[in-house]
């Protein structure tokens, strides 16, 4: 069991998994610091409760503060940290000089099959020290249609992604909070790997309509090819790395790579995954 004393790290405490993770951490008991970047923590507004520090990947002089007496971390990558090696690893390796039991990694559903992710790349500098580690390999997150898809549903009333009509077993952020939650605070969890997937695998043509039918108005889903894609991202303002990443990640579901629907999540929450129905219910105003 994790000592209450010592504190949990969670990076990306302001994201759709760290936010709801640090609230429920924080209700439970738990003493949580939340690591948030440099340039948004005068903006932070932390729960009562939870201690708030300035963290930075490339800025190895925020290491010290950000693990002064915690004994477990939620690690995740930043979508514009490219190369591990120097973006992440030298952060893990502080970590566990500093004397971290236990590193919860969110990583991506098939990262162990993909040696050029840096997903995997992170996953494989953890497996070669102490077995310290959890990988979580989340499937895509529903937040994703609320967040990076919100405008094009919202203004135009369509899903633009080059997924053909392949499916995806969508995991709700709030779910993989929860199991991340479970991992922090239980023994067991070292040295484990879960697949973290919703309870069904879904096109984006069902999708569409799931988001007409919740939302009340006309919901479409375009298939454009990779270059179409490509283009409409840029030409939005998304930079580069950012768009090959969502590429990437498309033409895995394209492929129907993307479809594994596993029982890890209901096995470890003891519940069923949260359904996309519930999810564009919660989010709905957000579309409006």
């Amino acid at each position: 069991m994790h000592d209450p004393t010592q504190a949990i790290l969670i990076l990306g405490a302001t994201g759709n998994v760290g936010a709801p993770l640090v609230d429920m951490l924080n209700t439970q008991g738990y003493r949580v610091r939340a690591g948030v970047t440099p340039r948004s923590i005068e903006r932070y507004c932390a729960p009562a409760g939870v201690e708030p520090v300035a963290f930075d990947f490339a800025d190895p002089a925020t290491y010290a503060t950000a693990l002064a007496g915690v004994q477990k971390l939620f690690l995740l990558r930043p979508p514009q940290v490219t190369d591990p090696e120097h973006g992440i690893n030298p952060f893990i390796d502080a970590a566990r000089a500093a004397g971290i039991r236990q590193i919860v990694f969110l990583s991506i559903l098939g990262a162990e099959k993909n040696g050029f992710l840096p997903h995997r790349k992170i996953e494989q500098h953890l497996e070669a020290g102490p077995a310290d580690w959890t990988f979580l390999r989340a499937s895509f997150f529903m937040q994703n249609l609320s967040t990076t898809h919100r405008d094009e549903i919202r203004e135009r009333g369509e899903l633009l992604m080059p997924a053909g009509n392949g499916a995806t077993s969508f995991i709700d952020t709030r779910d993989i909070a929860a199991v991340a939650a479970h991992c922090l605070t239980e023994e067991g969890h070292t040295g484990r790997a879960y697949d973290l997937t919703g309870n069904e695998a879904l096109n984006y043509h069902t999708v569409a309509q799931a988001l007409s039918a919740y939302l009340g108005k006309s919901v479409r889903y375009r298939k454009p090819s990779l270059l179409q894609f490509i283009r409409d991202r840029r030409s939005s303002g998304l930079d580069w790395g950012f768009v090959l990443v969502m590429s990437g990640i498309y033409t895995t579901v394209r492929l129907g790579l993307a479809a594994q629907v596993a029982s890890d999540t209901e096995r470890i929450l003891g519940r069923a995954p949260i359904t996309l129905g519930q999810f564009i219910i919660d989010e709905r105003r957000c579309w409006a």
